[in-house]
C-alpha cells in the first residue's frame, strides 16, 4: 500500500495565515505576538517562525524587532509618497504652499502622501525607522529640508531607505553634499532679475537685506553690482543676525541704516519678513515708499497686494513646485533613479506700488 505524505505542518500555517491577511482577518494590521499566535494555531514557535519567515521573504508581513509583526499594507492600497517637513512657524516659509501642490498632484495621479518632520523620522533606533519605512511601501520621498552641511543624521538614514529622495526647495549645494535630487531656486539669477530691474527704474543706490546665515557667495553678489552698475558699496550689504525675529531685525536695522554715509534710493529685501520689517521702521520715521525709497521683496507670500503701499516682488509659483516635485519622483521610482541633476524653479517679477521710477526731484533727508 502506498504511503500518503501530508504537507508539513509549516506549509500549513503558511497558507492560512497568507489566506487570513489576504481577507483582512487583522483588521488593526498588526499580528498577535508569537507565543498567543502560536497557541491559537496549536502549532510549536517554531513551526510559526518558519511559517512567517515565508510570509515576509514574500512582503505579506514585516517584523520589527521589538515591536512586532505587521502586514503589509501596501500590497492591497495605493502608492504612498513621504513628505518630510520643516519645523517651523514662519508665515512667509513656501512649504505650506509647496505642500498644497504635492498633495494636488498626488491626488491627481491616485497617491497617498504621509508627512513627518525630520525630527520625528530620526527620535526612533534607525533600523527600526527603516522597517517601518519599507513596511509603508513608499515610492520616493519629498524633503522640505534645505541648506545642509553634509553631516546631519537624515542624510544617512534617507540613503540606507534606497528610495528616491528629492529635496522640493533646496540650493546646488545641497545636491553636492547630499547626494540627492535638488529643486531649488537659482538665487543668483534672482538676486541679478531684482536688481536689473531696479536700475532699469534709474535706481544706482540698492541695499540689500541678507540673513547672515544663508549661504550664497557675498562676492558674487558684489561681481552682480558691478556687472549692472550699481554702486558696490560695502555699507549696503545688510546683514541680519536673526531670521524671523521682528525686534532684532529692526535693531539691526537702526544701527546699519544709521551707519550710511548716504541713504540708498531702493531695497531688495531677501524675505518677505524683512519687508515687513522694513515697512515698519521706514514708516516710524516717516520715509516714504516709493517716494523716498523703492522696495522690492523675494518671495511675494504675504499678501502683497494687501500691504501699504502695495509689495512688488519676486515669487516662485510654490504650488507649481509642488506638483513637479511628484511628477519627477514617480518618473525616478519607475526608472529606479535615486538622483537628478539639480533643476532651478522659475521665479516670476510682479510690479506693484512700492517701486516705481524715482522721481527727478533730489531724495529727501530720512532721519
Amino acid at each position: 500500500m502506498a504511503q500518503i505524505r501530508t504537507a508539513p505542518k509549516t506549509d500549513f500555517v503558511y497558507s492560512l495565515l497568507k489566506r487570513q491577511i489576504e481577507d483582512g482577518a487583522f483588521p488593526r494590521g498588526v499580528l498577535p505576538v508569537e507565543p498567543e499566535l502560536a497557541a491559537r494555531l496549536q502549532v510549536s514557535r517554531k513551526t510559526l517562525r518558519s511559517a512567517l519567515a515565508r510570509l515576509a521573504l514574500e512582503n505579506y508581513i514585516v517584523r520589527v524587532k521589538g515591536e512586532g509583526t505587521f502586514i503589509n499594507r501596501g500590497r492591497e492600497t495605493k502608492d504612498r509618497i513621504l513628505v518630510l517637513i520643516r519645523e517651523t512657524e514662519d508665515v512667509t516659509n513656501p512649504d505650506r504652499y509647496i505642500l498644497s501642490g504635492i498633495q494636488e498632484e498626488a491626488a491627481s495621479l491616485n497617491l497617498e502622501v504621509e508627512t513627518c518632520s525630520a525630527l520625528s523620522l530620526l527620535s526612533g533606533p534607525p533600523d527600526s525607522v527603516l522597517q517601518r519605512i519599507r513596511l509603508k511601501n513608499y515610492r520616493g520621498i519629498l524633503s522640505m529640508n534645505a541648506n545642509f552641511l553634509g553631516t546631519e543624521p537624515v542624510i544617512s538614514l534617507l540613503k540606507k531607505t534606497g528610495l528616491p529622495v528629492i529635496l522640493t526647495h533646496a540650493l546646488p549645494r545641497d545636491a553636492r553634499l547630499t547626494g540627492f535630487a535638488v529643486m531649488g531656486t537659482d538665487y543668483r539669477k534672482v538676486m541679478s532679475d531684482g536688481l536689473r530691474y531696479l536700475a532699469g527704474l534709474g535706481h544706482r543706490r540698492v541695499a540689500y537685506l541678507s540673513f547672515r546665515e544663508f549661504r550664497i557667495e557675498r562676492t558674487g553678489y558684489f561681481r552682480l553690482l558691478k556687472e549692472i552698475g550699481l554702486d558696490d558699496s560695502p555699507e549696503l550689504y545688510f546683514q541680519f543676525r536673526k531670521y524671523n525675529d521682528r525686534v532684532s531685525i529692526l535693531a539691526d536695522l537702526e544701527r546699519q541704516f544709521d551707519s550710511l554715509r548716504k541713504p540708498p534710493t531702493a531695497v531688495l529685501c531677501f524675505s518677505d519678513y524683512f519687508a515687513l520689517c522694513l515697512y515698519e521702521f521706514l514708516n516710524a520715521r516717516h520715509i516714504r515708499i516709493p517716494d523716498d525709497i523703492a522696495v522690492l521683496s523675494i518671495g511675494g507670500m504675504i499678501g502683497c497686494d494687501f500691504l501699504s503701499p502695495p509689495l512688488s516682488a519676486i515669487w516662485f509659483d510654490c504650488a507649481g513646485i509642488g506638483r513637479t516635485a511628484v511628477r519627477t519622483l514617480m518618473e525616478m521610482s519607475s526608472k529606479n533613479e535615486t538622483t537628478r541633476p539639480f533643476v532651478a524653479t522659475p521665479h516670476y517679477l510682479t510690479e506693484r506700488e512700492s517701486t516705481r521710477k524715482p522721481e527727478t526731484k533730489e531724495t529727501r533727508r530720512w532721519a
